[in-house]
């Protein structure tokens, strides 16, 4: 499993990524600041690992300090297409800047999200 992230986070351009399993389920760590310059990345990731038969992703937003509207594109996006394909996307550690961002375009009734990655990791058993 190691290669298959390896691999992966190879693909990826100038953004502070790290990926692990939890099971059956993908952990995204992200760091900094996401927007139109590296959000495309995200999409890529996710459908690298949708091309290897993952379906559950676990997006850790704890350290992320800004993000703009081409990164809830690309999470929207993510989220379709799982959808459709039976798998799930789950939003993590919310919070500062990001956070209100969320609450301000009320995207919390739209996205799942959890505070902590434990309870991300519950909700993908559901």
């Amino acid at each position: 499993m190691e290669n298959i992230h390896k691999e992966i986070l190879g693909l990826m351009g100038k953004i502070d990524i790290n990926c692990r399993d939890e099971g059956d389920v993908i952990v995204v760590d992200l760091a900094g600041q996401l927007d139109i310059y590296n959000s495309g990345d995200l999409e890529l990731l996710v459908d690298a690992y949708i091309t290897r038969g993952y379906l559950k992703f676990a997006m850790n937003l704890e350290k992320v300090t800004y993000l703009d509207s081409s990164t809830i594109s690309v999470f929207i996006q993510c989220m379709q297409k799982l959808g459709k394909m039976a798998g799930k996307l789950v939003l993590v550690g919310l919070n500062g800047s990001p956070k209100e961002v969320f609450e301000m375009a009320k995207l919390n009734d739209v996205f799942s999200i959890s505070a902590e990655v434990v309870d991300a990791l519950k909700q993908m058993e559901d």
